[in-house]
């Protein structure tokens, strides 16, 4: 009988811990005296419910996005200056040299660099204090421009010279040039790729009219196509495409599309009913781009307006309409809008990414190569 209490008693203790154990934690365990049952306890309290803490907002990319706009017929650098999601407003103009045309943001943001087409020049522009630092004597007709992907050397291409000039960024010392023996229109360059710059042909009889040049073997790798005007890597790098003609009154809904590892044609592909020109370049028209890496955008000379282009599929999903003769495109992230110029009208058309709709004209003459800096923060 003794033994039977004492097994009873340690049975009644190990069940009442376990479950004290599984009991909620905001309850408190029940005291056991001695071996009677235990007495009754009062039902605990329900904790308050917490107040909801809201996540913290995402730290703003920069206070403000300045837009740099080349307008041909002014001979100047017009400035824009837009807050996230506010208006954009014209807020400077910078003097550079004559026919301001192709503009290239530098990697890092610290520099803009506008070819003037018929002055021989190039500008660089100090994009903080919104100023023109120096003027670099180039060849002749300066068109093509491009930034290596490390932002330290400045590329710039010639409709009617045999070389492609380079400076180093910072001090403008000029580099020893690239001899490619032809004249060249446009330049393409990606992170994932930045010794290889690729250059199309123009003013010129030769065939194989897009071309690479291997900055560290200075060789050169002609691709055998013929009709190139402009030339760019998808979102992803993965291909090269280039439009065709390049002439404002000869247009072509033809597209080439490459391999850039083997550097060779893998489909030739039509967009019927458009002509298409130019799309945001990476080490070219700013730092940011759209989230979306698979939508391409196209400006479109046919239209006109810009193509929003399943590159994959390869196949035009819509059209947003602009003026006449659009060409360059940059991107604002915190507003999540699009910037394209039109020429002929003279706009810098704002496009809401969601929407496809253009939300904002904002007026510059004769505009063409476009950029965008962050100013201020993180």
């Amino acid at each position: 009988m003794a033994a039977r209490l004492v097994r009873t008693f340690a049975l009644g203790l190990i069940a009442t811990i376990v479950v004290a154990a599984c009991a909620s934690t905001t309850a408190e365990a029940p005291i056991v005296a001695d071996i009677a049952a235990p007495e009754a306890q009062p039902a605990a309290a329900s904790s308050p419910t917490p107040t909801p803490i809201p996540a913290p907002s995402p730290t703003p990319l920069y206070s403000k996005l300045r837009i740099f706009v080349a307008s041909e017929s002014t001979d100047q650098v017009w400035v824009l200056d837009g807050k996230p999601g506010e208006p954009y407003a014209l807020v400077g103009k910078i003097a550079v040299g004559k026919l301001p045309h192709q503009l290239g943001v530098s990697p890092d943001g610290k520099w803009v660099a506008v070819n003037n087409r018929m002055g021989n020049t190039t500008s660089i522009i100090d994009p903080f204090a919104m100023k023109e630092v120096v003027r670099l004597m180039v060849g002749k007709q300066p068109h093509g421009i491009a930034w290596a992907p490390d932002g330290k050397t400045l590329f710039v291409g010639h409709e009617h010279d045999n070389y492609i000039a380079r400076f180093e960024a910072g001090t403008w010392k000029p580099l020893p040039p690239l001899m490619v023996g032809v004249p060249q229109h446009v330049l393409t360059i990606a992170p994932s790729r930045p010794n290889e710059l690729w250059f199309t042909l123009t003013n010129t009889t030769q065939g194989d009219v897009l071309r690479v040049y291997d900055l560290e073997t200075n060789k050169i790798t002609p691709i055998k196509v013929s009709d190139v005007h402009d030339a760019y890597f998808t979102p992803d790098e993965t291909e090269v495409w280039s439009s065709s003609s390049g002439f404002l009154d000869k247009p072509s809904d033809r597209m080439v599309i490459y391999d850039p590892s083997t550097k060779t044609v893998k489909k030739e592909i039509h967009l019927p009913g458009t002509y298409p020109f130019h799309t945001e370049k990476v080490d070219q028209d700013g730092v940011f781009f759209m989230a979306d890496r698979s939508l391409m955008v196209l400006s479109d000379h046919l239209g006109p307006g810009l193509l929003w282009v399943d590159w994959k599929e390869r196949r035009v999903l819509s059209e947003t309409k602009l003026g006449q003769q659009p060409f360059h495109t940059t991107y604002d992230p915190e507003g999540d809008r699009l910037l394209t110029t039109t020429n002929v009208d003279g706009m810098v058309n704002v496009i809401d990414v969601k929407t496809r709709a253009v939300v904002q004209k904002v007026a510059v003459p004769k505009a063409h190569g476009i950029g965008a800096v962050p100013i201020g923060l993180p």
